[in-house]
């Protein structure tokens, strides 16, 4: 199969996701599903930082996550319909709010790379990725990684502690009753990087254990945070 492409790595860039289907088989869970469809993510990157701008709920929930890559120091901005929050937080403190099975799970996660499977998606050469962290395990990832574009698959909520040769384009996200599917509908290899300067006006500050906290009041514990 032949693509079309330019080979050059992409160092610098934005990336623009959305989730373009959802399935279950609880009717209930489904419904709530047909909510989120068409939701976007944008991930901006370059080499030193990386920001992830998550829309939700028809603009109900926005996320805003800024992070280091070097030390991967996070400031995350999070609105709920109005109700304004942002946090400071380190790696060695969010690996340590992490449960003992989610370590677990996550150190037992392997990838592996079907080179023959292929996929070419806005112009670049994608491979057939599956992560596989046991039969146990609550969540399964199957994806499209493109090797030229050079951002940090870490910004995706579910991936933080995986290491891939690449970042998704296309990517199944499979969790107790239900299935999604994020795919990239736009790729731009310029940045002004005045987007990294994040607007905190507005913004109640807190400690990463009061978020956290706060997130298990809204039953968003399981958010990736």
């Amino acid at each position: 199969m032949g693509f079309s492409i330019n080979a050059q790595d992409v160092d610098q860039g934005s990336i623009k996701m959305e989730i373009t289907d959802v399935s279950s088989d609880n009717e209930q869970v489904a419904a709530q599903l047909e909510m989120m469809k068409g939701a976007e993510t944008e991930y901006f990157f370059n080499k030193d930082k990386s920001l992830v701008n998550a829309n939700m709920m028809g603009g109900m929930i926005k996320i805003q996550s800024l992070v280091n890559n070097s030390d991967e120091h996070m400031t995350l901005l999070f609105d709920a319909m109005g109700q304004k929050m942002m946090v400071e937080s380190t790696k060695k403190e969010r690996d340590g709010a992490m449960g003992s099975e989610a370590k677990e799970m996550a150190e037992s996660m392997n990838v592996t790379y079907d080179e023959k499977d292929t996929k070419e998606i806005l112009g670049y050469k994608c491979i057939k990725a599956t992560i596989d962290s046991g039969a146990d395990s609550p969540m399964k990832f199957s994806m499209y990684v493109s090797k030229d574009i050079k951002a940090n698959n870490k910004m995706i909520q579910g991936l933080q502690g995986i290491e891939l040769d690449g970042f998704p384009l296309e990517y199944v996200m499979e969790m107790q009753e239900m299935k999604m599917t994020y795919s990239a509908t736009d790729l731009k290899k310029t940045l002004d990087e005045k987007v990294f300067d994040v607007k905190t006006s507005g913004f109640q500050k807190m400690t990463f254990e009061e978020f956290t906290t706060q997130m298990g009041a809204f039953g968003g514990g399981g958010m990736g945070f």
